[in-house]
């Protein structure tokens, strides 16, 4: 399955970071400050098409946030 997301699903702005892992990606957006992930096709709820999460607790280490000086990711922490 082939998954993207290519703009911010709260501000609609294309210049996010975005990051696949299986069903997951992890997006991060340089204009409203907002991480999510976003689950594909969740097992267990299969009538849903994708389940959004907003993140707001960066301090685990598995959350990128764009550079916004490259428009690259880096993890938080590094």
């Amino acid at each position: 399955m082939s998954v993207r997301v290519r703009r911010c699903l709260l501000c609609g702005d294309a210049a996010i970071d975005a990051h696949v892992n299986g069903r997951l990606v992890t997006t991060a957006c340089p204009a409203c400050h907002v991480v999510l992930t976003v689950e594909f096709d969740p097992p267990d709820e299969p009538t849903l098409r994708a389940r959004i999460e907003r993140i707001d607790d960066a301090t685990d280490g598995e959350v990128f946030a764009p550079d916004l000086d490259t428009r690259t990711g880096r993890r938080f922490g590094n």
